[in-house]
């Protein structure tokens, strides 16, 4: 692997520890169960896409044939974009049903919710 494969897999992987970290800190304060799974699909989804994303630049990296050859080489790890587009699905899906959750309750009132700052006192 060289130089140019090697940056983007270093940043997309430390991208996904700081997202996990990130969301591990910033965690919603769910009403049951489900909310809860919705959330670990929607931080799972977020960090496997990085992950994927570092992935398909190792594993793409690692190729050292050109041409015809590489393409041959590469289609059988083909897999690892149908794995990155189904983590990025999960990660929407979980996200659009966490806010649809919300307006379904009707609950319009400021929640504890998952945020960068914090909400003024009303």
């Amino acid at each position: 692997m060289i130089g140019v494969e090697i940056v983007p897999a270093v940043l997309f992987a430390v991208l996904a520890i700081r997202s996990a970290v990130y969301w591990h800190r910033h965690r919603i304060e769910g009403r049951d169960a489900t909310d809860d799974l919705l959330f670990a699909a929607f931080v799972t989804g977020r960090v496997g896409t990085w992950l994927a994303a570092a992935g398909m630049f190792a594993v793409f990296g690692t190729i050292r044939v050109q041409g015809r050859a590489f393409a041959d080489e590469a289609s059988q790890s083909g897999w690892l974009f149908i794995v990155f587009l189904a983590l990025g699905a999960t990660q929407f899906l979980a996200a659009w049903f966490l806010s649809a959750r919300d307006t379904a309750d009707g609950d319009t009132s400021p929640t504890t919710e998952a945020g960068d700052e914090p909400r003024p006192q009303v």
